[in-house]
């Protein structure tokens, strides 16, 4: 296993892009013309913040922030699932289609959810290397 050095070594990283590619360059071509400004240009925006929180949040030096992040890029992932949904609902796209990249978007979201458990596992590993603190006493009146 190679060390990861970029946000482009995840592979989380690298299938978020590439569905952000093809929601912009076949999917949203196949919405009415009415609906390329408008529900293509949302889930366009959404599947392209799943790839640039998980950008961003790579080089966070705390934990807890890269987690922030991908927490943000799960919501983001969330958001093109249902405009999805809605080209499907409103009969822009059929089955076939809307299953293929449901499993694309679900497989995001495995992914991301297993790089958020392992940051949280470091997360509490750094925390239990911590020395621990006295309680502090107090005085209870009676």
């Amino acid at each position: 296993m190679s060390k990861i050095k970029s946000f482009k070594d995840l592979i989380v990283w690298q299938v978020a892009s590439e569905l952000a590619k093809d929601i912009a360059t076949r999917l949203v071509r196949m919405l009415p013309r009415t609906e390329k400004y408008r529900l293509g240009d949302q889930i366009i925006r959404s599947s392209r913040s799943v790839a640039s929180q998980i950008s961003e949040g790579f080089r966070k030096s705390s934990l807890r922030e890269k987690n922030r992040f991908y927490g943000i890029a799960a919501t983001s992932n969330d958001e093109t699932e249902n405009h999805l949904i809605e080209a499907r609902n409103n009969a822009y796209i059929n089955d076939k289609i809307f299953k293929h990249y449901l499993n694309r978007i679900i497989r995001v979201r495995v992914l991301l959810s297993r790089l958020m458990k392992s940051i949280r596992s470091l997360q509490n590993t750094a925390r239990s290397a911590l020395p621990r603190r006295k309680a502090a006493k107090t005085l209870h009146r009676r």
